[in-house]
Parts: structure tokens; sequence; C-alpha cells
């Protein structure tokens, strides 16, 4: 770190310039205590006010519980510089929640305590905290849990803010779901990958300065010994957030080209650079790998059909040649179904044509060994019987279903949730733009 003096940090004022007289911020309550319904600790960082959100203030107390949080969850180092750098990220965070909270009380949206348990009960299992035992974890460390709980309240609230006022202008087409799931077909034979997400967002071109260097140090932070959950949770833009960035089993396809080319060279453990896209910039991370389930071969379906050119009883070795001859030179001339076919027809060999689908279990074993393996549209090598020699042709196959597949529901669901966070992000952005924010730390 520089040795040179801390220069004062700006203040920055947002719709309708500065306080016209400071002496009425002083009795703004501070956040914790507001939305809390608790009395702060008498001391000099609950009257020192670090920003205000329309008519509610954050008091140094609120910043440094949060960072409490932050760095005694994280694993982060607790020191004056780390602090320091974390402030202004903490601050946007404790701004961000407060608009969220607020837009939930003007529109009467309130956090039931079922909901509420649920998320305590999520972050006690990711950070394997005994059933009921949140509120003396934090009190060990030394961290009001009213940060925590405002924190989780903010979470809730938005959701469901969002999903009451955004979710029914999302629409997601059956084209869109179709060629998402072709896309995850094409890859059923990869690994599947328990991956987690941190995602800052570029919303405009304004924004990409600051995205850029929060994400390097997320990046920093994380390859330092940050815990990526609560990394995720206290700054990650993504839904994904209150999970800890839990994105679950990924397979190849789900995600956007850039993030699944990056995802599928990571290993167990292993968290990616930066990674930037069209919304913003990435940092992934994979808690696990699998191998697909192997399939049965024989419960491939495939449309199947034949030119068979008969060989008379007791044929010579001659005559079977000649038969071979004509059979390898059709296969080396023919392209596709539609002229396989119509060589069929034009020999006039009876019992050509088409043998309609077929599973490859249910043909003799030497034939499912050549129709298993060949190309759709590629004719097989003669194959000589007692009584004829054939050629085979695949003109489709249908691969068993991998049960690991995401349905076409869990594909739509996923792609609402992806757009929803966009119109979320611009939602909570409008909020910020149409504010009275005077942020002093």
């Amino acid at each position: 770190m520089s040795s040179e003096p801390r220069r004062p940090l700006p203040t920055r004022r947002y719709r309708g310039g500065s306080l016209a007289a400071w002496g009425m911020v002083l009795c703004l309550i501070p956040l914790h205590t507001a939305l809390m319904g608790a009395t702060a600790p008498a001391s000099a960082q609950t009257l020192s006010i670090k920003a205000v959100v329309n008519d509610e203030a954050i008091s140094a107390y609120d910043l440094n519980q949060r960072l409490n949080l932050v760095i005694r969850t994280s694993g982060l180092r607790d020191t004056p510089d780390v602090r320091r750098e974390l402030a202004p990220r903490i601050i946007d965070s404790l701004v961000d929640e407060a608009l969220q909270l607020q837009e939930a009380k003007r529109l009467n949206i309130t956090t039931t305590k079922k909901e509420m348990d649920a998320a305590v009960a999520l972050i006690e299992r990711q950070n394997k905290i005994p059933s009921g035992g949140m509120d003396e974890f934090l009190k060990q460390l030394g961290i009001d849990k009213r940060t925590l709980y405002r924190q989780i309240e903010a979470s809730i609230s938005w959701s469901n803010v969002v999903r009451r006022n955004l979710m029914r202008s999302i629409t997601v087409t059956s084209e869109e779901v179709s060629k998402t799931l072709e896309r995850i077909k094409a890859n059923a034979d990869k690994p599947r990958i328990l991956a987690a997400e941190i995602f800052i967002a570029v919303d405009s071109p304004r924004d990409e300065a600051n995205a850029q260097q929060n994400i390097r140090r997320i990046f920093d932070e994380l390859r330092g010994g940050a815990n990526f959950p609560q990394m995720a949770r206290q700054f990650s833009h993504a839904a994904s957030a209150e999970r800890g960035g839990d994105l679950g089993w990924i397979v190849a396809g789900e995600l956007e080209p850039a993030l699944d080319k990056v995802l599928a060279t990571l290993a167990k453990g292993a968290i990616s650079e930066p990674i930037r896209t069209g919304t913003g910039y990435y940092i992934l991370g994979v808690r696990d790998r699998r191998e697909p389930a192997s399939r049965n071969v024989g419960d491939t379906v495939v449309a199947l059909r034949q030119i068979l050119l008969a060989l008379p009883p007791g044929a010579s070795p001659q005559a079977v040649e000649s038969q071979k001859s004509l059979a390898e030179s059709i296969r080396t001339s023919v392209r596709g179904c539609a002229e396989f076919s119509d060589v069929g027809k034009e020999l006039g060999a009876g019992m050509s044509g088409d043998l309609g689908q077929l599973k490859v279990s249910e043909l003799p074993s030497d034939l499912g060994s050549v129709v298993a393996t060949l190309d759709v549209g590629a004719p097989s090598t003669p194959v000589v019987t007692n009584d004829s020699v054939r050629l085979f042709m695949v003109c489709d196959r249908k691969a068993p279903v991998d049960a690991e597949l995401p349905t076409r529901e869990e594909i739509e669901r996923r792609l609402t949730l992806q757009r929803l966070e966009i119109r979320a992000r611009r939602y909570l952005r409008d909020l910020r733009e149409a504010a009275f924010l005077d942020i002093r730390a």
C-alpha cells in the first residue's frame, strides 16, 4: 500500500443537491435502528453519518458492523487497509438495501418469518453452523446480528418486489427453450459441474471502470483465501447471491458460450479469472465435477433403411463377389437417404427400403454393432448373409434421454430468471437515480 497521507473521501451528492442544513441529518435514525426497531449503542459511531438515503441515514456503526460481518465470515485479513478498500463497496450495498426496503415498504410488501427462517437455515448449512446456531455464531464473532438479518430482509423483500412488479412482463418462447435444450443435448457426453458465480453488472459504459476494479479486487481476495459463498452473498449482483452464488449442477450449454468455455477448463475447487460478457464480469467457481452417467447404446433408436442384393441358393463365391462389388460401388457413390432410397428402387431390389424406427438392441448383434457407430446419412460397408448382400443407412438417431438433463420447465425457469435479473438491475438503477443520496464515505 502507498505511504502517502490519506486524502479525505469526497462527498457524493445526488438528486436534490446537498442538504439545506445538516442539523436535520442528525435527527435521522440510523438504518440498523429504524429497520430493526432497536436502540443502537450510544457511541460516536452511531451519530456519525456515512450516507443518507432519502429520509434514512447509514451510520458509521452500520458500516463497521457490515465490515465486521464481511471480514470475519469471508476469511479476509482485518487490517485498516482492507477496511478502507472494502468501505466504498459496503456503502454501495447498504444504499441498495435501503432503497430495496423502502420500495418494498411503499408497495406494502413484507417479509415473513418463514422466509427469514429459511434464508438463515440456508446460510447455516453453507457455513456448517449447527441448526439454530446463527445468533450464537455471530455473537462469538462480535457481530451485531441485526446487520445480517437486515441484509437477509432486504434480499427477500427485493426478490418479492421484483417478482410482483416484473415477472408478468418476462416472456420466454418455446423456440428459445428448444434451442437451449438442443445445445445441452449436444454436450450431454460432457461432465456435469457443480458451479458457483460472482457477477458484477455493467449496465452502462460509465459503469465499466468501477466494475472492472471491483471484480479484480474480489478475484484477488478470493485468491488470498476469501470465502467464495460469503463474497458472493455480499457483492454479487446476480440473483444467486442470496444462495452464496450457487448455480447447482450445470450441463454444458446452459450458460452463455463464453462462460461454458471457461467452466469446462476448471478443476474441482478452482476459480476462473474475471470473464467479460455482454452484461458484465463473472468469476466462476467449481465446487464439484462428475462424469455423465454411462448410456446403454442398445436403447438408441435409429431410422434405418437398407438395400438388399439377393443371392441365389448355394451362390458361388464368384456370385457373392459380384454382388459385393455392386454394393461397394453403391456405397462409394450415394450421399444421403434420398439417394440411397432412389438407388434401391432403380435396382428393383426386393426387401429394400425403409425398415422403420428400431432400437439398436432389437437388431442382430452383428448388425447392431455396425449400426451403432454408423454416421447419419452414410452407407455401411456391405454385410454378407446366407441369402443376400446388404447395405444399411441410418437416416436419424435418437440417443436415450439422459436423466440428468434439465427439463423444459427447468430451462424456461433459468431463462426467465436471467431476464428478470437484468430488469431488476434496471429497476434498482432507476430507484437510485430518483432518490436523494448523500454519500460521505
